[in-house]
């Protein structure tokens, strides 16, 4: 059965019981495990259903290469039947894929063979990274162009997702639950920068150290671990920077991160390549202006001047710059601050649900 959540599901009930013709779209979810569901987000809005897809990896290994594909054809074909059974037995309306990869071509065979109206969510690697494979290019084209409709995290990817065949495309961002502070109870460090961050080479890190050693009383605190965590230290301490730079390691608790956030002035992220980075808008929530490069998606969150500022990336002395040039205009600190504690609440996951729902909508009444 459809789990339905109490939030929408009464009200439609109580509107059906007043006579009125109020039908719940039903919405079989087919779920990639590298992808967060959005089944939480939309289930006050439609029935839903999440199936998700599992798979065994095989080894890149010589010896595995001529049997991986005759296993992947099977595996698929027992997936394609078990989604036919799982669109019977839910009576679908629609089919939302997750991860625009083979799950998606997955979803994409079993919703036109049985007549149903297929959506795919791309999110990022599926569009960057798995379709730069012969086979997995394959696998997405043909999911994009079966695709009756398909939601893209940010621009970046729709205008992949147009090169790459899909016709009716709308940019809906993931959904975030963002904290709730009152500024005023907030001690803020005059002088302090944050980033959180994966510690690896693509997220630029080395630059914002090294933008640090440009600054005179500034300190920046790094919340993140990874592999390249030692040698990034190493770069703190020979540029003399133990007492201004220091690492916090990974959190798992969300509210920790919240609150280094509320204690920082600025926030920076200095990637060298981004999607639509959830942090930012965790940063934004917490009233923080950004210092971000001008990568992937990360334009479509920062505003030139507005909420923040953008610089090339693998440009130390930029990053300087920008970080002075806030660190020095209060004003700019609080038009930015409430700019984006504004703009933060439009992720939240009531709005990104309606919208996912409307869309669908339009889908199924041929409007996409």
């Amino acid at each position: 059965m459809f789990r339905r959540a109490t939030t929408g599901f009464l009200e439609a009930e109580s509107q059906q019981s007043e006579g009125q013709n109020l039908t719940r779209m039903r919405v079989l979810v087919f779920s990639d495990p590298r992808v967060s569901s959005v089944v939480e987000v939309l289930s006050p809005f439609a029935s839903v259903k999440k199936v998700d897809w599992k798979y065994k990896e095989i080894p890149e290994n010589a010896r595995y290469i001529f049997l991986k594909i005759p296993y992947r054809a099977l595996e698929g074909s027992y997936w394609v039947a078990r989604m036919l059974r799982e669109i019977y037995l839910s009576q679908a309306d629609v089919v939302l894929a997750q991860y625009a990869y083979f799950s998606a071509l997955i979803g994409a065979i079993a919703a036109g063979l049985s007549g149903k109206a297929f959506v795919v969510r791309a999110v990022g690697s599926d569009l960057r990274v798995h379709s730069q494979s012969f086979m997995g290019r394959i696998a997405v084209l043909l999911a994009l162009r079966i695709a009756s409709g398909v939601i893209c995290v940010s621009r970046d990817l729709e205008k992949r997702a147009q090169a790459l065949g899909a016709e009716s495309t709308v940019v809906i961002p993931s959904p975030l639950v963002v904290p709730r502070y009152n500024a005023t109870n907030i001690h803020k460090k005059r002088r302090e920068i944050v980033s959180v961050a994966r510690l690896v080479p693509v997220k630029g890190l080395s630059y914002l150290i090294r933008a640090i050693a440009d600054l005179k009383d500034v300190s920046l605190v790094i919340i993140g671990d990874g592999p390249q965590r030692e040698r990034l230290e190493l770069l703190s301490q020979h540029l003399e920077l133990r007492d201004r730079v220091f690492f916090n390691g990974w959190v798992s608790d969300r509210s920790e991160i919240w609150n280094h956030l509320n204690q920082a002035t600025v926030f920076v992220l200095p990637s060298l390549s981004e999607g639509r980075p959830r942090v930012l808008v965790e940063a934004m929530a917490c009233g923080l202006p950004l210092v971000a490069t001008e990568v992937g998606g990360v334009s479509e969150i920062v505003a030139d001047g507005v909420n923040g500022l953008l610089v090339p990336p693998r440009d130390a002395k930029a990053l300087a710059k920008a970080i002075k040039v806030i660190l020095d205009d209060v004003d700019f600190q609080k038009r930015a601050s409430t700019e984006n504690v504004k703009a933060a609440a439009e992720y939240s996951p009531s709005i990104i649900g309606s919208r996912i729902r409307d869309y669908l909508d339009r889908i199924l009444h041929g409007a996409g």
